[in-house]
């Protein structure tokens, strides 16, 4: 994950070198590494590691652990490449042995060059990974391995960063590059927030904090490292949390001094709800509906945090808004963040009744040149009154006829910028944001400070829980003869695994092995697809419109599944370690079945061997199905998480995971943002033009909204 950077350090030439002037990185390896988002050294700079291995003691190859990670040093007995005779696959097996034993290391992807350079009989190396006994042998799969120095001993031992996986790229080369740039530039670091915050917390500064972050001091705890509690963790998260409150505390001041257009509302609206829907609407979306009411008649504009389990109705209160805003003859605009989910909403507003008046139109970034321009043209003279699309709204050729009410769907997937830009589309437009992410109502209010917030959590009549049960791996083949059986049916299916490939962590369930392995197993007779974090906006947003139309069987993914995608055959998922997740994104997961008629079933695929209270943390899921009561549990509980490593989220977004992991932190931060506003009651910006530069770096227009 890259960790957002404010725009002064960007003013700083030695920051901005590209990435290939640091040794060993030349122009290929700089390109590889610009597919991750790093191109510079303030990039490589603020990348931050998801994990640490605790590499400070060598072990006694006896005195190992069987499931444990350990760093051993032993001279080689014996090394070469091997062959299984059945499958033709081969495998390069080294041997070593220390005063104790003996350890066998394991590679079944590798360079062969590069493994035969460690093979040579007598050498003495260091290798790092996690022990398994096989029927006597204590073994590694895919152990890191190096040279043993005698002069260099000690410093070959600490803690060691693994940071996200890069195509083509070693951990070897990637912890090189980091060290490297820390050396030659962390100095030039430029710490914004005012040192008497920050001291006043106890927090580190913010080079210091960089440095160690990437390599930690030895007296450190392994367990504060992996849970990112550290001091210097806190306060890299703090600097983003403060940027953010600033930011949300200076809008909602700036909200309160606007005027807004005031709607007139129909006064059979309520009436009226039988004939626009085929159902009645439940308690908490007509309260809901009245509060937007309240909100479009005040003359002040709306800012409206809709929240909503999956499966309550969200999309049914943006209908009616959007009915009430086009009834006063102005334009609405829906913004989604794929183009899969702008397709959904296009067909779910297009069959909406056309009493409504709805004239719905779809835009997103796919359109070709010359229908874009015609939509442009129609939509400037108002012929379409409801426009649907992506971040394609927020780009300067769009002009709005009269734009009276924003509406976002999935919040957590844009930013403030990409609010104020669509905000600036109209005058004073009114917002609502929806969100399936149930966040407990203090974090609520702190992370929407500047909105009023509508809870629904009573759902449709007829909705059906999903079953949720806790399964270990002695029940995997009951697991996929449910999946079979559910496919058989015509239903479709879901596998989800923490992460993309093996290299990532040899002992979880990966997506690519599992996809090829069901593969093997279903097909031909099923249809089965892969999706996951590295391809293509493009080909995710392909891959998902397929299975939504029930064109794929099974689909194999990781947690880039969408919210919010409506898939009516899927029926039935099963999520590969779901210790490594936190509750509520568990709750999404099992959101994307049973939407349809037919019930749905998440099964939880878990080890035996875990402990207690990460099992009674699972079981939270097992017993209910409301998404607040486990935001609530999963805030309290989130200790028990092994989270690190697992999330996807792109460079510089901001995670609810992240709130969820720190909420006192975050509370400080808007606590300590409204300190530095409150001195300024004419809403100009903070004296300190650092402060400035950290709201102007967040919205660049804010200051014009």
């Amino acid at each position: 994950m890259i960790i957002p950077h404010s725009s002064a350090h960007k003013q700083i030439p030695e920051l901005n070198r590209s990435i290939a002037s640091l040794k060993g990185i030349g122009p290929k390896r700089a390109e590889l590494l610009a597919r991750k988002g790093l191109s510079t050294i303030l990039d490589l700079l603020f990348f931050m590691p998801v994990r640490y291995e605790d590499r400070r003691h060598i072990r006694p190859i006896n005195k190992t652990e069987d499931g444990l990670s350990a760093l051993v040093r032993g001279k080689v007995v014996s090394g070469r490449e091997e062959k299984f005779l059945r499958s033709r696959k081969r495998l390069f097996r080294i041997v070593i042995q220390d005063e104790t034993g003996r350890l066998e290391l394991l590679w079944f992807h590798y360079r062969k060059v590069h493994l035969s350079s460690f093979a040579r009989q007598g050498l003495e190396i260091l290798a790092y990974g996690r022990v398994r006994n096989n029927k006597g042998r204590n073994q590694m799969s895919h152990p890191d391995i190096i040279l043993m120095d005698h002069e260099k001993k000690n410093s070959r031992l600490g803690f060691y960063p693994v940071y996200p996986a890069v195509e083509g790229i070693s951990v070897r080369i990637l912890r090189s590059a980091v060290k490297q740039a820390l050396d030659l530039y962390h100095e030039r670091l430029l710490d914004e927030i005012p040192g008497d915050i920050t001291r006043d917390m106890g927090l580190p500064g913010l080079g210091e904090s960089i440095r160690y972050v990437h390599f930690p001091p030895e007296g450190l705890s392994i367990d504060l490292l992996n849970q990112q509690k550290t001091q210097y963790h806190k306060r890299l998260l703090f600097d983003c949390f403060f940027r953010m409150m600033l930011n949300i505390t200076f809008r909602r001041r700036l909200r309160y001094k606007r005027t807004g257009m005031i709607l007139s509302i129909p006064e059979d609206l309520f009436s009226s709800f039988r004939n626009f829907f085929p159902f009645s609407l439940t308690q908490d979306q007509v309260k809901s509906v009245k509060e937007i009411v309240k909100d479009l008649k005040s003359g002040r504009p709306m800012s409206r945090l809709l929240q909503g389990d999956v499966g309550c109705g969200k999309t049914l209160i943006a209908a009616v808004a959007s009915y009430i805003t086009i009834h006063n003859n102005y334009q609405v605009a829906v913004m989604v963040p794929t183009q899969v989910l702008a397709q959904q909403h296009y067909e779910y507003f297009l069959s909406l009744s056309q009493s409504m008046g709805i004239r719905p139109v779809l835009l997103t970034g796919a359109l070709k040149k010359s229908d874009r321009i015609n939509a442009y043209k129609k939509i400037k003279n108002g012929d379409d009154n409801l426009i649907i699309g992506t971040q394609a709204l927020i780009q300067g050729g769009l002009s709005f006829s009269r734009l009276g009410l924003a509406v976002i769907d999935e919040q957590h997937r844009f930013g403030v910028r990409q609010r104020a830009l669509l905000d600036k589309k109209g005058v004073n437009p009114h917002l609502l944001i929806m969100t399936a992410t149930p966040i407990p109502r203090t974090l609520a209010m702190t992370v929407y400070a500047d909105m009023d917030i509508s809870v629904i959590k009573e759902y449709p009549a007829g909705h059906q829980p999903v079953i949720t049960r806790l399964m270990d791996d002695s029940q995997k083949r009951e697991v996929y003869e449910t999946v079979k059986q559910k496919m058989s049916a015509g239903q479709q299916a879901l596998v989800i695994c923490p992460v993309i490939e093996g290299s990532e962590d040899m002992d979880l369930k990966n997506a690519l092995e599992m996809y090829s392995g069901l593969k093997k197993l279903f097909s031909p007779r099923f249809r089965v697809g892969l999706i996951h974090g590295r391809l293509s906006p493009d080909e995710k947003d392909r891959i998902m419109d397929t299975f939504r139309e029930g064109r794929i069987d099974l689909l194999v993914g990781t947690t880039v599944i969408e919210v919010g995608v409506h898939a009516p055959g899927a029926t039935v998922i099963v999520i590969e370690h779901p210790e490594r997740f936190g509750l509520s994104q568990l709750h999404q997961l099992r959101g994307r079945v049973g939407r349809g008629s037919k019930r749905g079933i998440c099964l939880l695929m878990s080890s035996d061997k875990l402990p207690e209270d990460t099992l009674s943390r699972l079981k939270v899921l097992v017993e209910t199905n409301d998404g607040f009561e486990i935001a609530q549990k999963d805030l309290e509980m989130r200790g028990q998480g092994e989270l690190i490593g697992v999330r996807q989220a792109g460079p510089g977004e901001m995670d609810f995971e992240e709130m969820f992991r720190e909420p006192e932190l975050l509370i400080a931060a808007k606590r300590e943002a409204e300190k530095v506003l409150s001195s300024d009651p004419g809403l100009s910006l903070p004296e300190n033009q650092l402060l400035g530069n950290i709201v102007q770096a967040e919205s660049p227009n804010m200051l014009d909204l």
